[in-house]
């Protein structure tokens, strides 16, 4: 859910003639009406009260920080700058210090107003930025994923708005490239960090930003051969997927969807030891997904130890207990090797699942021939 900022406190009034002439240096237009921040718990002016420059100040404030889109905006902004020549300057401190002291709402409102005051001062926008990191962190905590989610696209929109007024700045590439970088997207955080090396002076920040550059260059580069390989894999070219895999693995020997790919080409070449090979190496590194049990399996069958691969298919129906591939394999090995009671359970499993597969219907048909007996008509034996 999207937060958003009570305005019951604020009523809007035309401006009184005595308050009209206390200003000098500012045009007032008595048709537009101002906006007043009433105190705390009233509901209406206090005809004894009246109204003070503070609540006119404050009501400005609260429009210009959360309504950036009101019709009066830019003449509220010139208004608060008239009566408060400082304001800025004062609105950056006074969020400092609220957010320090863990008011991040009040803060919010304060950096929120002062970055509408002025576009051209990059810090406001990093200010912004930081208070609602500070946010996010917070609702991670506590679990409460749509606060984080919130105040992380706030975060992006900030720097992004800065950056449209201040294209040139070196804090704001820096800070929007590296929070894209925590977002993982590499690609703009390379485009922004690369913006920033052209413009920014020498200095330890921009020698540890150019070691950042070459890492993600480095990832974006694996990540483009590891997609490339498994493409080639997809359109057949066995041999070509095999030369890109080797150069990913020669740079990323740890990473076991390599080593996947590497088995998976290996196999359809034939060459079932080497994939099998291939296919253990993602298990040491720590990876068990069916896939990499069900290669094994085909392996073993190849390499003639056949309990073997019905134990690697098992242990993959373990982790994906309704794979219809997956159980037609197995119930096929288990037909082969005459086992029918196991082969008629897995077919049943596997008919609840996808009645009309293929491979289902064939096992049906196979299971009838070998043991006479029709699966409606009730188990089979083993022989």
């Amino acid at each position: 859910m999207t937060q958003t900022f009570s305005m019951n406190d604020i009523i809007f009034i035309t401006l009184p003639d005595s308050i009209r002439q206390e200003q000098e240096g500012f045009t007032f237009d008595p048709e537009i009406p101002l906006p007043v921040q009433l105190p705390d718990g009233k509901e209406a002016i206090d005809p004894s009260e009246g109204i003070r420059i503070e609540m006119i100040a404050a009501g400005l404030l609260k429009v210009i920080a959360h309504q950036g889109d009101h019709e009066h905006s830019s003449y509220y902004r010139d208004m608060l700058t008239a009566l408060q020549p400082d304001v800025v300057k004062e609105l950056q401190r006074a969020g400092i210090a609220k957010a320090n002291n863990g008011d991040l709402e009040f803060a919010e409102e304060l950096f929120l107003a002062a970055s509408h005051l002025n576009h051209n001062i990059p810090e406001l926008f990093v200010n912004l930025s930081v208070l609602y990191g500070q946010k996010a962190r917070m609702a991670m905590d506590s679990d409460k994923h749509e606060a984080y989610d919130e105040a992380m696209t706030k975060q992006v929109n900030v720097l992004r708005r800065g950056l449209e007024h201040n294209p040139l700045s070196e804090l704001l590439l820096s800070e929007f490239g590296m929070l894209n970088l925590f977002l993982g997207n590499d690609e703009l955080a390379l485009e922004y960090l690369n913006q920033y090396m052209r413009i920014a002076p020498e200095s330890e920040k921009k020698t540890l930003i150019e070691a950042r550059i070459k890492e993600i260059a480095d990832r974006l580069e694996n990540d483009r051969t590891l997609h490339e390989a498994f493409d080639e894999m997809q359109l057949g070219n066995e041999d070509q997927a095999l030369r890109l895999i080797e150069s990913f693995i020669a740079n990323n020997p740890k990473v076991w969807s390599g080593w996947f790919i590497k088995g998976w080409a290996h196999r359809r070449l034939g060459d079932f030891a080497l994939a099998q090979s291939a296919f253990l190496t993602c298990l040491e590194l720590g990876e068990t997904n069916a896939d990499i049990y069900n290669e094994l399996s085909i392996c073993a069958v190849e390499l003639g130890d056949k309990e073997l691969s019905k134990t690697y298919l098992e242990i993959a129906l373990e982790l994906d207990e309704d794979n219809v591939k997956l159980l037609s394999n197995l119930a096929f090995l288990n037909l082969r090797d005459e086992e029918y009671n196991r082969a008629y359970e897995l077919l049943l499993k596997a008919q609840t699942i996808d009645p009309e597969d293929p491979a289902i219907k064939h096992l049906k048909q196979e299971l009838a021939k070998r043991t006479g007996v029709d699966e409606e008509d009730g188990n089979v034996i083993d022989a």
